[in-house]
This record gives C-alpha cells, structure tokens and sequence, in this order.
C-alpha cells in the first residue's frame, strides 16, 4: 500500500511541475540579458550579426556602463563604441546616435532590419532610442 501512494504522490508531484513548466511559456523580450528576442534591437560586437549581442527592450541613452553577455568572445566588453552590425526584431523602428543622449550623428534602423553598420556607426555607437 506504501508503494502505491509514493507512486501517486510522485505522479502529482510531476503533474504540477510539467503544469508550472507550460505555465511558463516561452521567453519574452527582457533585453540585456544576451538573447535576442521578438521585440527587441539587438547589437552585435562583429559583422553579419555575430558573437555577443547587446539586446535592447527599452531606450538606453548612455552604453558606458552596459556589456555584451554570454560565452562568446566579446562578453564581458563595454558595448559603448564596440558595436558593428545590428538585428532589429522589434515591430517599430529604432534610432541609434554616435553620442550619449542622442548626440552625434544618428540613423534609424526600421523594424525587421539587419545587417553591417556603415563606416559612420561602425563601433561608434552610444545611444539607442525605441521610437513608438
């Protein structure tokens, strides 16, 4: 009889985690946590989208105190000025600026957008705004 409620009692135990599991859902764009997500800009340390990205959910206006995360070669790097291709998942466009505050020179990078920055942004970058 005690084998059959310590099945049971380990059965309900794994109904309420797969039940918290699929509670949970997929991940939601949070950014500066390394994962590029559906609603967000992401900016990557090298051409052609690669290695660390520094992904953005929300206006950042001053990169000097935010760092690529993960495993990857640029993590752990100051994104302020090291930024050279950009990915943008979100469905507004983006402006980014060469200068902190939206100073220097800025561009827009429409939603659905990827690719290499040009010479004017390429690891220059130190503001991005989330234009609605």
């Amino acid at each position: 009889m005690s084998i059959r409620n310590s099945l049971r009692t380990l059965a309900a135990a794994g109904l309420v985690l797969a039940a918290v599991g699929v509670g949970a859902g997929t991940a939601s764009a949070a950014g500066k946590d390394g994962w590029l997500t559906s609603g967000e800009l992401g900016l990557f340390c090298q051409g052609s989208q690669s290695n660390s990205v520094f992904d953005l959910y929300s206006t950042d206006e001053d990169f000097q105190d935010d760092y690529f995360v993960g495993s990857r070669s640029c993590s752990g790097h100051t994104t302020n000025d090291w930024t050279e291709s950009f990915s943008n998942q979100d469905s507004k466009r983006w402006s980014v600026h060469t200068d902190w505050y939206g100073y220097g020179y800025g561009t827009y990078i429409n939603a659905g957008a990827k690719g290499d920055l040009s010479s004017t942004y390429w690891n220059q970058l130190s503001s991005a705004y989330y234009n609605r």
